[in-house]
């Protein structure tokens, strides 16, 4: 079991090496019964779902998620899998869009009673989208920059640099 165990209401526990500590008091919390046996689940849903959404689906308070969050490592490494294989699949949509690519649709024609009386399937073309290159660009090359005051002001030290070299030709 990843990030230790948990106590169990009632056992005895120490807080510093050979020092017994109280028993809990209290109701046993609900981690281990909702929320331990589903970190697998966790994991898929922090790809579709926000922290409320999941808490709101396990039947606890969103407040209660926060705190078993911040409590048990195991939760926290499971919303953030989820969360790191959804930007990987981001990514590469992006990339997939920023290039272009060929797809098929399907068209069926039925008449007045709803009879298939044909299905026609097309092959069409997605186009490079550039907003997509543009960000791409922006976030995995540092010296694109399309950032229109930043090329005024490398514009403004060309025409300076070109001056200042014209001076120094004399």
């Amino acid at each position: 079991m990843s990030g230790g165990a948990t106590i169990p209401c009632g056992a005895v526990n120490s807080t510093k090496e050979g020092e017994p500590m109280k028993k809990q008091k209290g109701r046993p919390g609900k981690y281990d019964k909702r929320v331990k046996p589903y970190l697998a689940r966790i994991k898929e849903m922090a790809r579709q779902m926000s922290e409320e959404q999941i808490a709101k689906t396990l039947g606890i308070a969103y407040s209660t998620f926060r705190d078993y969050k911040n409590k048990h490592k195991e939760l926290e490494e499971a919303l953030q899998g989820g969360r790191k294989e959804l930007v990987i699949d981001l990514k590469s949509s992006m990339i997939k869009k920023a290039h272009g690519f060929e797809y098929t649709e399907k068209k069926v024609i039925k008449n007045k009673r709803g009879e298939v009386i044909r299905e026609e399937i097309y092959t069409k073309q997605a186009l490079p989208d550039l907003a997509s290159q543009n960000l791409l660009l922006k976030n995995y090359d540092p010296t694109w920059a399309n950032d229109p005051q930043a090329l005024a002001i490398q514009r403004e030290e060309l025409e300076l640099k070109k001056k200042k070299a014209e001076a120094n030709d004399w």
